[in-house]
Formats: C-alpha cells, structure tokens, sequence
C-alpha cells in the first residue's frame, strides 16, 4: 500500500472531520468541486405510463404519460436512486460505492457495491440502452429500454456480464445499476424491460479510468449520473430529466468532453428543477496518458456534491467513516452554489452546445 493511501486510512478512527490526504492538487485544472446548497421544494414532471403503439409507426399521442410530482428536502432530487453512466473512448479499472449502514448520519459508510475489471461484480450490474436485444424491450414509439450490457459494453445480453477488458469503444454508453430488479422490489416512477434499483440518499461513488485520445473527434467521451427513473423509462426519450427550469428530476456531469476544439478539457454542470449551474470557464483535465481516480460524493446532511480528483484509492476497503467523507467535504474547493431561479441547460451549454444527445 502506498504511503499517501497509508496516511488516509489513518483517518478511519475519529468524530471530527479530518483532513484527507489523497485529493489531487494541480496548478493547470479542477481537481475539486463542491455544489452547495442542493436540495429545494420543487416539481417534475414523472413518468407514469409509457404507451409502446404499433410498428410500423407511432400513432397515439400523447404516448409519454406524465404527472406532476413534489419533493422536496436536503439535496432533492439528488437523494432519489441514481446511476452512474460512462461514454467512451474509456477504460474503466474499478468502481466502488459506499453508503451509511443506517442513517445518512451514519459513523460508518458501508462499501455497498464493487467491481473491478476483469473480475465479478457485487451488487452492481452493466446496462445500457439496447433493449429489444438479449434483454429490455422496443417499441415504435418508446424506442430501446435498458438492456444489460454484453462482455464487449458494445450491445445487449440475456444476462448480467462483466468486462474482461474495461475497454468502453467511442460512441458506446453503459450505465451502472444494483443488482436488485424492480420486478423483485417496486421502483419509483415507472420501469419497463430491463429495470434495476439505482443508490439513492447518500452515497460516494469511486471510479478509477482514462479517457484516450481519439483520431476521430466526435468521439467525446463522458462520465455523468442521473435519476434512475431517466434510464427505467427511456434515456434518450420520454423522460423526467428536463431542461433545468422546465423542470427536472436531477442529473449531474461528472466529466464531460463537448468539444473537439479542447478535447484535454472537462466540465461538470448539474440541473434539477432549480435550473443549472456548472464549472464554466473551470475545467477538469481529461485523463488521456494514464488513468485517473475520481470520487464523487452525494451527502443528504450537509445539502452538499462534491467531485473530487484523487490520487490514490484502496478499493479493499470495505467501509470508510462519516469523519473522512467530512473531510473531503471540507477540504479546499472551487465552490458552486445551485440557488434557485438559475439559468436554463441552454443558457449554461452557450457556445459549447453539446454534440450528443445525452
């Protein structure tokens, strides 16, 4: 183990929030950003029936049913289940997803979920949008619902897999979920095909990956995490996600790449129904030479997201403490407020308009 995992695993026994000593330090781009002030009392527009109609064309209309829903309280709607997608070009080497054992004020935060590449996973599977193939469902007016995703994170399977590689090819997106179906236990809003529980109150999400260089530059990958209840009914369709003031059931990019003209760069922005803010002129570095190790921690007591840039992890640990999620918390940030009344995704994007569809 190396010297710096040695001083953070120190930490593990204390009330107070401490100092981690693994959070990544650079003088050229972001490695640490908090969103502060999160959660509101709002409204979204929920999914509750998803009409499939009849090939060869989609006639009923309105086939997307929504309903108003209110929620309201400390980092709503972020504390609702959420999955973790990818976009490649991308390895992923290890993920890893720790939860208080029993209240979000919990001393101990349980590692609840891990995978690590070429290995079997716990308690996460892979999916992604290619329902009608292996698993999940089509339909002409519904398109593809979630599928699992095959050994090659290029197609569906039947079953659950993981990859031998890690390797995610440009242009292809999986997402993370529990190993838990709604068909075993209900899930909020509606699901249909291939549908699985996401980790919802407070959580921390740890990924080690890289992003290479690409010869063709649409190629722009992405790592971003949204409600569950955006992929159960149809990522790329008729969903809760919204656009910031119209409404919208959460999502957060971790680190996006929108353009070929500063492929090395990467931004974040969150929207909800407040609206949407984000990193602006501030950019992550695009890992392309080796990999990086990210966390990304969701804390209902605090009202607070942080992603932070690290530069080690110990993905044996089976469990950290509350005082080490404070200390990450704490440590020295670029800070964004999410107030209310704030701009639409469209107003955020400006120039760089993403060239995808996610």
């Amino acid at each position: 183990m190396l010297t710096s995992l040695v001083a953070v695993s120190t930490l593990f026994f204390g009330a107070q929030a401490l100092t981690p000593s693994n959070i990544m330090r650079r003088t050229d781009a972001l490695t640490s950003l908090k969103y502060t002030g999160v959660g509101a009392q709002g409204t979204y527009m929920q999914v509750t029936n998803l009409l499939p109609g009849e090939f060869p064309s989609c006639t009923i209309s309105p086939f997307c049913i929504t309903s108003e829903k209110e929620v309201s309280g400390s980092l709503a709607p972020f504390d609702d289940e959420m999955t973790l997608a990818f976009r490649g070009p991308m390895t992923i080497e290890n993920i890893a997803v720790y939860q208080p054992i029993s209240n979000t004020s919990s001393a101990t935060w349980s590692r609840v979920s891990n995978w690590a590449k070429g290995e079997e996973a716990t308690n996460l599977v892979f999916m992604n949008n290619e329902g009608g193939n292996g698993s999940g469902e089509w339909s002409i007016c519904a398109g593809n619902s979630q599928s699992y995703a095959d050994d090659a994170w290029t197609g569906g399977a039947a079953a659950p897999t993981t990859s031998s590689s890690g390797w995610l090819p440009g242009g292809n997106e999986i997402n993370i979920m529990t190993n838990q179906t709604c068909e075993a236990a209900e899930c909020s809003g509606f699901s249909r095909g291939t549908a699985n529980h996401g980790w919802a109150d407070s959580k921390m999400f740890v990924f080690t990956f890289d992003m290479p260089s690409s010869s063709d530059a649409s190629q722009l990958p992405a790592i971003w995490a949204l409600n569950a209840q955006v992929v159960r009914s149809a990522q790329y369709g008729c969903n809760c996600r919204g656009e910031g003031a119209n409404g919208g059931c959460g999502e957060l990019d971790i680190l996006e790449v929108i353009s070929a003209d500063t492929p090395d760069q990467a931004i974040s922005e969150i929207y909800s129904f407040k609206g949407a803010t984000g990193s602006g002129a501030n950019t992550f570095a695009r890992p392309t030479g080796a990999s990086a190790t990210y966390s990304v921690v969701f804390d209902v007591d605090s009202d607070q997201i942080l992603i932070n840039e690290l530069t080690e992890w110990d993905y044996t640990q089976t469990a950290v403490t509350r005082s080490l999620v404070e200390g990450y918390l704490s440590s020295a940030s670029t800070t964004v407020p999410f107030n209310d009344n704030l701009s639409r995704r469209s107003e955020i994007l400006g120039a760089h308009r993403r060239r995808h569809h996610h």
